[in-house]
């Protein structure tokens, strides 16, 4: 008898202990940057976003028109180096970059070196034969191009998922109050929604924008919903023009 008192008075201060310290939780407090490496007046803080926005978007068409060739499980070397990607992605940017300013361009050109950086640490992957999905789409690119800029610059580019697969996209406060406005929103709502805010003690520019489904993305975001797709995931039974994520970018201003 005082051997089954004595184990459930322990398994008592286990629960205890277990629910004041839980295990495998997100750390409370903290911000996702600190050191902000590039930053920029706050007047141009609007249009440097979303220059990185339309980049970004740009270098995501290009992996999308690749798509098939990426996927044919009978070809080997795709040609898709870093250099031929990096030579559309500039030619897609010339327009936007006419008027950029000289922070702007130092900037574009780190996430330049970033998103390139990605695709040429990808070659073995993208080569590989008698492989259809290689676990690289627009998504994964962004995701990683994200990070490496962060590294480099500080500058935030994130894609948080409305039904994230990644933890990479998991959304803070502010882009899941967006989210769930753009998913109630018509289709034609694309207008992004801007904010000046704060990261700890530094000041910021967020700009988020949604990310709309295209019909290559209903093979794993359509439907019928709670089917399995190709990765494993169930389905999301999301339509054509359906919100799926949003473009999420956060520029430190120096002012």
């Amino acid at each position: 008898m005082k051997a089954k008192i004595a184990l459930f008075a322990g398994a008592m201060l286990w629960a205890v202990s277990a629910a004041a310290n839980p295990v495998g939780e997100r750390a409370k407090g903290g911000y996702p940057e600190y050191l902000f490496l590039e930053k920029v007046p706050r007047a141009d803080a609007r249009s440097t976003a979303e220059k990185l926005a339309k980049a970004v978007i740009a270098g995501r068409l290009i992996i999308f028109a690749y798509s098939k060739k990426l996927t044919d499980p009978e070809l080997g070397d795709k040609g898709f180096t870093g250099d031929v990607f990096e030579q559309q992605w500039r030619s897609a940017l010339e327009a936007d970059m006419l008027d950029a300013t000289a922070d702007q361009k130092r900037i574009i050109e780190k996430l330049i070196w970033a998103g390139r950086q990605v695709i040429e640490n990808n070659q073995d992957r993208l080569n590989v034969k008698g492989i259809a999905w290689k676990h690289f789409l627009p998504a994964k690119w962004e995701r990683e191009m994200g990070q490496v800029f962060t590294a480099r610059t500080g500058i935030i580019v994130k894609q948080p998922g409305r039904n994230y697969r990644s933890p990479v996209n998991v959304s803070d406060e502010m882009e899941l109050a967006t989210l769930r406005h753009f998913a109630a929103a018509p289709h034609t709502d694309n207008t992004p929604k801007t904010a000046f805010s704060t990261l700890g003690k530094q000041a910021v520019y967020r700009h988020m924008e949604p990310i709309r489904l295209v019909p290559p993305c209903l093979a794993c975001h359509g439907k019928p919903k709670g089917e399995p797709d190709m990765l494993g995931f169930e389905k999301d039974g999301l339509e054509v023009g359906d919100v799926i994520g949003l473009m999420s970018v956060t520029v430190a201003v120096s002012d």
